[in-house]
């Protein structure tokens, strides 16, 4: 077989090679890893000049049916619609949620119980602030076992 350079493999894809010589290429581009290498050289040349199809979707159902002889059947599972989010999944629900909690245990006073009230703090003997809510943490804990 003959050997193709880069400019042969540009007139390849722009369709301008007589039938023989494409399907002679076609050929050595099963056969051989260099060939497929200089196509794939020459395609990234033309990248810019190569046309689009428009429709992608009816453009592979025409190959697909080309290929294989028979038209392509989608089912609706084939189309993924995007799913809206239910109201529990947005975010805002969750800050409700986490601002709600932390105002029941307010007015519970829970944190009130950690820190001894506010006369505790201001009769609190010498010592770390952090040191006493600890202490109180784990007090508070002990007495929920």
């Amino acid at each position: 077989m003959k050997k193709y350079n880069l400019e042969d493999w540009v007139a390849y894809i722009q369709g301008t090679l007589g039938e023989e010589e494409q399907l002679e290429m076609e050929e050595l581009l099963l056969q051989s890893e260099e060939a497929m290498e200089q196509y794939l050289l020459a395609m990234d040349g033309l990248e810019g000049e190569l046309p689009e199809p428009e429709d992608h979707d009816a453009f592979t159902d025409r190959m697909m049916q080309q290929l294989y002889g028979k038209p392509v059947q989608h089912s609706p599972k084939d189309r993924v619609q995007p799913r809206s989010k239910y109201w529990y999944e947005h975010p805002m629900f969750h800050y409700s949620i986490a601002a709600s909690i932390t105002f029941i245990l307010l007015i519970s006073g829970v944190f009130q119980n950690l820190t001894g009230g506010s006369q505790a703090l201001l009769d609190q003997p010498s010592g770390s602030f952090t040191d006493s809510i600890i202490q109180k943490a784990f007090s508070w804990l002990d007495a929920l076992k």
